[in-house]
């Protein structure tokens, strides 16, 4: 699914935040995976003097956007987009200063697997890992998928929140912190079904906004978490 331009500036502060978690971005080198047209690397790569971006996307039509976009914007020697892989990031170990993965703001319509483990092998020690994500803590009949599919929401991830911190954890990464944001998401609902005139009945907006099993804050939640790779300790002298 895509938001319009009036509700990314409604999800803004989930980008900000992203930025401030990164902060100094300047000359930092950052991945982003799955990164869709570009938006978020765009984004970082605006608030630099120096260092550069990476996106890595699958799906080649959106692959190709984000190159031109970048051409046009002027930003070839800051920002490259890779061709992603599905569960392994194609790049050397230790390569980023920090790293995100962002399904809320500007969902990608192909989405990798790559677990929390390969991401945290190519940050160095001290890097920082952000994921967005939208996830569902109870199976769903398929009949709701199908009506969630029906309003745009085509994409859950199952899992829990315990779930994110044991990968995290697993990962090797310490100060991790999974933050609820959907409240934050749940105002854009509201306001795409109030301004979907044709199909603001839709089952699909049931499910997500009213069910007491199925609805967000109930079954559903978008997060956001974050963590850091520990630094590496300080060498030993010998005299």
């Amino acid at each position: 699914m895509k938001w319009s331009r009036n509700e990314v500036d409604y999800l803004s502060p989930i980008l900000e935040q992203i930025a401030a978690d990164l902060a100094p971005v300047d000359g930092k080198d950052l991945l982003v995976l799955c990164s869709a047209a570009g938006e978020v690397a765009f984004r970082l790569a605006e608030m630099m003097e120096f260092g550069h971006v990476t996106g890595l996307e699958l799906d080649p039509g959106s692959l190709e956007l984000a190159r031109s976009s970048a051409h046009e914007m002027g930003l070839d020697n800051m920002v490259q987009f890779l061709p992603a892989e599905k569960q392994l990031v194609p790049l050397p170990d230790a390569s980023f200063d920090g790293l995100v993965s962002e399904f809320i703001v500007y969902p990608t319509s192909t989405p990798t697997e790559i677990g929390q483990i390969e991401m945290a092998r190519v940050l160095r020690p001290g890097g920082r890992m952000i994921l967005t994500d939208v996830i569902v803590t109870i199976p769903l009949p398929q009949a709701v998928r199908q009506e969630l599919t029906g309003i745009g929401l085509d994409y859950l991830c199952e899992a829990t929140t315990d779930d994110f911190y044991s990968w995290m954890s697993a990962a090797g990464l310490v100060n991790v912190e999974v933050i609820d944001v959907t409240t934050t998401v749940r105002s854009m609902w509201e306001n795409r079904r109030r301004g979907d005139k044709f199909n603001h009945n839709h089952p699909g907006y049931t499910d997500l906004l009213e069910d007491p099993l199925t609805s967000l804050g109930k079954a559903i939640f978008y997060i956001y978490v974050r963590g850091e790779k520990p630094k590496a300790p300080p060498m030993l002298t010998t005299v």
